[in-house]
């Protein structure tokens, strides 16, 4: 008779394991996958909090004006600085959620402080494709910021999805 530990490990091991496939032609493609789906869950609502403070520091911290450090020294726009504090909060939520929630630990794959480093590394490629997105689609098409960084995330999300599952959160590295 099987204990309730195992009866759970192996009931955790089926749904992590579990994928919807249909067959092209003897060839498997694959619907559904359990860690795709919790890339969707987790990081979905840590980008809706990357929206929420997107807007909030957009409309009420810089109140659409431009932001200057270090005694003029330094200019930012609004848009530009809602983004880069934005990314600064969601950064660190989004890697937690992934570390421990979507990706999992594991004894063979690299240890928190790697695949921190490469999570930074990582989000830095996609902050850098936001950012000059998002300076294109509000000084050159003359959008206006919020939806332009909610298009912005459409678009980086994949490349997000693949770096991290190829990189970040690889075993083989």
């Amino acid at each position: 008779m099987e204990s309730n530990n195992s009866k759970l490990k192996n009931l955790k091991r089926y749904i992590t394991e579990a994928d919807v496939n249909i067959s092209v032609k003897d060839k498997k493609v694959n619907l559904f996958n359990f860690q795709k789906f919790k890339y969707v869950l987790f990081g979905g609502a840590n980008v809706l909090l990357n929206w929420v403070l997107f807007y909030l520091i957009f409309h009420y911290v810089t109140f659409k004006n431009n932001v200057v450090l270090f005694y003029g020294a330094i200019t930012i726009s609004p848009y530009i600085f809602a983004l880069l504090l934005s990314f600064a909060i969601t950064f660190f939520t989004g890697f937690l959620a992934n570390f421990y929630l979507v990706f999992g630990k594991d004894e063979h794959a690299p240890k928190f402080g790697n695949r921190l480093l490469r999570y930074f590394a990582t989000n830095m490629g996609s902050l850098t494709i936001n950012y000059f997105l998002l300076k294109l689609f509000v000084d050159v098409f003359v959008w206006y910021p919020t939806p332009s960084q909610i298009l912005c995330t459409c678009i980086i999300t994949v490349y997000s999805y693949l770096a991290q599952r190829k990189f970040t959160f690889s075993k083989r590295f």
